[in-house]
């Protein structure tokens, strides 16, 4: 005869409160269902819940879709065109924003992002990166850092001194690279590309055309955004006193 474990013994108190555990846990389910609940989408298959979920870099009144990526992964080189030309169609209030993979700790692709990011470049050079890396050859997929340093030193429009000193800015690449792992592991990132919604909302699709569409119905079911202050309005002059005569 098997010898059960002492904590598979039959206990009658330990029966009690697994039972009211449970009646407890039933009685929350419905209420987290109808809070999560998005209309016309199936959690599931056109989005996974983020438990605890937060924005990667919140800003008020706009709803933030998160872009976890990597220059590396092909995926998301024929990702990013579809992602820019869907980009243009987004909501007023929804703000794009690129999250590099942190999958390894010291990805030299990651950290040469947040250099440009400090040196207001990335828009310079984001899709040069991927075409680099996936077409020309001109950068490996496992390329070093001095690599691509030589790289970004290359391209148009690049100010030298700007990416020099977000370059030698060493405690704010290292915040931004703890900041983009954190939002990775919290979001429970899968693989790349992948978009987060909200912090809340782990995009699904079976492909790219159908990852942008549910992106897309998320934005219109959650809805606008807490609403940034109203501008105030200017003070109305006094009329200018007329010169005596």
């Amino acid at each position: 005869m098997p010898v059960r474990h002492p904590a598979e013994r039959s206990d009658p108190m330990r029966a009690i409160l697994l039972s009211l555990f449970l009646l407890a846990a039933a009685a929350l389910a419905p209420a987290h269902a109808q809070q999560a609940a998005l209309p016309g989408l199936t959690e599931g298959v056109d989005y996974t819940l983020i438990a605890d979920g937060k924005p990667y870099r919140p800003v008020p009144g706009k709803i933030e879709v998160a872009e976890v990526f990597g220059y590396w992964c092909p995926h998301c080189a024929h990702f990013a065109p579809l992602l820019e030309k869907w980009k243009a169609g987004m909501p007023a209030n929804a703000q794009l924003v690129l999250v590099p993979a942190m999958f390894d700790p010291n990805d030299a692709f990651a950290r040469l992002f947040f250099i440009a990011e400090g040196a207001k470049a990335v828009d310079l050079t984001h899709a040069g990166v991927f075409r680099a890396v996936h077409e020309t050859n001109e950068l490996p997929r496992n390329a070093s850092i001095a690599q691509l340093t030589a790289y970004y030193s290359r391209q148009p429009g690049v100010n030298a001194k700007a990416f020099a000193a977000a370059q030698n800015d060493e405690r704010t690449l290292q915040a931004k690279a703890a900041n983009a792992r954190e939002f990775q592991m919290r979001s429970k990132i899968p693989g790349t590309p992948s978009l987060v919604i909200a912090g809340k909302y782990l995009v699904l699709g079976n492909s790219y055309d159908s990852l942008l569409a549910n992106a897309s119905r998320i934005l219109k079911a959650i809805g606008p955004a807490a609403k940034a202050p109203a501008a105030k309005k200017p003070a109305a002059r006094k009329p200018a006193a007329k010169p005596r005569t």
